[in-house]
């Protein structure tokens, strides 16, 4: 019984040996395990895990985090002329096994990994600075700071490539010079932007003028057009008011006329009916009579003419 309790031990001790061997790599590191029967390198990456085989192999780390790094350089422009640039940068281990590999081989072993890899990059970018200014001039480097920046970046990555680096961000901060030149390539540019401040305040103080001259005569021609129509509205307001006032009279004398004509019509009416009546009445049996008359008269005088003939007569006859 004794024998099967340090036997379980025993295996337990070694299960828990085997089980402190299981490495997980923390987040801000990248692990590289050394000593396999090839002779290779194993990686594992920030947040990973693995096992090392006691004794026969072994685990280091390479820091995975942004590193930022400042650095100044003086150097001589195209022209010759020596200015000052700082800048700062933010470099890191790359993330393929390749870059993990280069930087492992260049920096592992170092007292501190941290520093060298912060070293050696402000070197390569101080480099690159340097040789960047040398083929530009002041003007250029003022002007275009984006042409310099992409310039030097373009120039460190090459080589920080080969150290296993990469830049996330350079960023150049100031650019100065010892002698004033930089100063004086400002006092023109300083007298055109006031120059072109003087003429710009100018334009806007006599648009502003102009502006306020237009608002006055819109508003004059507005009121002046106000004005004819209100009174146009009053004369046509007023032609209507008089309309009215003489619709009344009007009406009532064009009333009267009608019931005068009417009357007048009806008096005529009468008039000729009198005039039938007395034709039918009075002038035809008067006219009758008068007729009777003069036929009675004309009977009477033929009658008489016929007598006075035959007296005439008679006495012949009787002979």
């Amino acid at each position: 019984m004794g024998l099967i309790a340090v036997v379980a031990i025993i295996v337990l001790a070694a299960v828990a040996y085997l089980f402190s061997r299981i490495v997980v790599v923390p987040s801000n590191l990248t692990g590289l395990i050394s000593g396999s029967n090839r002779g290779t390198v194993k990686i594992v990456h920030p947040g990973g895990r693995d096992f090392v085989l006691p004794v026969i192999q072994t685990i280091q780390y390479l820091p995975f985090t942004q590193t930022t790094i400042g650095f100044k350089v003086t150097a001589e422009d195209e022209n010759k002329i020596h200015v000052n640039v700082a800048a700062v940068a933010a470099v890191k281990v790359g993330d393929s096994d390749e870059q993990v590999r280069a930087a492992a081989k260049r920096f592992l072993g170092k007292p501190n990994t941290d520093q060298a890899i912060a070293d050696s990059a402000r070197e390569a970018l101080i480099g690159s600075l340097r040789s960047i200014i040398g083929h530009m001039t002041v003007t250029d480097l003022i002007s275009d700071r984006d042409a310099l920046q992409r310039n030097v970046f373009d120039d460190a990555k090459s080589i920080m490539a080969n150290m296993g680096l990469e830049i996330d961000m350079l960023q150049v901060s100031e650019i100065t010079d010892a002698g004033g030149y930089i100063e004086s390539l400002g006092v023109p540019e300083q007298q055109r932007v006031e120059k072109d401040a003087r003429i710009a305040r100018a334009n806007a103080e006599r648009e502003a003028r102009d502006a306020e001259v237009t608002s006055r005569q819109q508003i004059a021609e507005r009121e002046r057009d106000l004005s004819l129509r209100q009174a146009q509205l009053k004369a046509e307001t007023d032609k209507a008011q008089a309309d009215a006032d003489s619709a009344g009279p009007i009406a009532r004398a064009a009333k009267e006329r009608e019931i005068a004509i009417i009357g007048q019509e009806a008096a005529e009416a009468k008039a000729a009916l009198t005039e039938r009546e007395l034709d039918s009445t009075v002038r035809k049996p008067a006219d009758a009579a008068r007729y009777q008359r003069e036929q009675e008269a004309q009977a009477s005088k033929t009658e008489a003419l016929l007598r006075a003939r035959a007296d005439a007569e008679r006495p012949r006859l009787d002979a």
